[in-house]
């Protein structure tokens, strides 16, 4: 029992000592950041009080210099700060003038960027190939024309660069060249701003330039890209890809023609491509079938159609309605089956299918 209670009183004295030492050192560590807090503030305040002692001290001094200056001196005074404030008001639209440039440049330079991407996903298109490889000749040598960003402003004939503008006069004021001549480094500023909008403008009709070359050169594919099929007659799963697959009607395995989009019955069934019905009737094996022409040789079939809706020698576009999804022909369930045809030879669909 005895050694309990002096185990207890033990740890209870070592808790103490403990709790005590820690409060002295928290005390001890108050006192110090108190006293730098102290340090600090006061050495703020006395370089406040030097600070305002200086200013007051240099407004005296330039008060005394402003009273020593004839009428004339100080009405020129004026004029120069009043023509400081009139090329600074003129920088500001200058600068304005250059972001607005900018951002046209880049609008124009995006723009026309995104169309040529877009191209070139349809590169299988074999008179688009052609036609993009041409334009993108035509592009890069429009483009060894721009040698504008980066080039220095002229002024007289020496190149001058905005930092240099701005740097070769120092301090704000003016430049004095001669014994009447004062340069402002703001109108040097601004000699520059207008050297680079000049280069802008020049940019910006170059890219004018290019987009309407991609225009032009767009407009003669387009006729390609609109017949080309490249949608898919239905957005829905494939329920039986190209290529060899087993019989669903027996034992073994065939070789499947097209791909299989399978659909409930009365989804609307949508033409690949721009081009002319030049089939609408039964085929054996097909059901009711719709057969296409795109011209260059791609010609597109639709079977298993419960319905048709185009008639032989009807030009269609890409997206339109043609027929719907049934279970005419052999079938085990509603789909449409889509076939691919250059020049009558029966293609993997899937590559030209990217487009829902």
């Amino acid at each position: 029992m005895f050694y309990c209670i002096l185990g207890v009183v033990f740890v209870a004295s070592s808790i103490t000592a403990g709790l005590w030492i820690s409060r002295q050192r928290f005390a001890q560590q108050y006192q110090e950041t108190s006293e730098y807090l102290y340090y600090t503030q006061y050495r703020f305040d006395a370089f406040q009080d030097k600070t305002l002692e200086e200013q007051a001290r240099m407004l005296e001094e330039s008060s005394l210099l402003y009273e020593q200056l004839t009428d004339e001196q100080r009405q020129a005074r004026i004029q120069r700060f009043l023509l400081e404030q009139q090329q600074q008001n003129a920088l500001n639209e200058l600068r304005m003038q250059l972001d607005e440039l900018e951002q046209m440049i880049r609008y124009f330079d995006e723009q026309r960027q995104a169309s040529i991407d877009g191209l070139s996903s349809r590169l299988f298109i074999p008179p688009v190939s052609a036609m993009h490889t041409l334009l993108v000749q035509s592009q890069a040598e429009m483009l060894t024309e721009s040698v504008l960003f980066g080039m220095p402003a002229y002024e007289n004939g020496y190149a001058v660069t905005e930092t240099e503008a701005v740097g070769a006069v120092g301090t704000a004021g003016f430049v004095h060249f001669s014994d009447e001549t004062f340069i402002s480094p703001l109108a040097l500023n601004e000699s520059y701003l207008h050297g680079r909008i000049d280069m802008l403008k020049a940019e910006l009709e170059l890219q004018m330039l290019l987009h309407e070359d991609l225009q032009a050169r767009k407009r003669s594919m387009d006729p390609h890209l609109k017949n080309f099929p490249t949608m898919w007659p239905v957005n829905a799963q494939i329920s039986s890809p190209f290529g060899w697959r087993r019989n669903p009607f027996g034992s073994g395995s065939e070789f499947h023609h097209g791909i299989d989009l399978r659909a409930p019955s009365g989804t609307p069934i949508r033409a690949a491509g721009g081009g002319t019905v030049i089939f609408n009737g039964w085929q054996s094996g097909y059901g009711n079938t719709i057969i296409l022409c795109h011209g260059n040789g791609y010609t597109t079939l639709y079977a298993h159609n419960s319905v048709n809706l185009a008639s032989v020698g009807q030009r269609v576009e890409r997206g339109d309605i043609i027929a719907r999804v049934g279970t005419t022909g052999r079938v085990t369930g509603a789909h449409v089956h889509f076939e691919v045809r250059i020049n009558g030879e029966r293609v993997n669909p899937r590559p030209y299918m990217i487009e829902r």
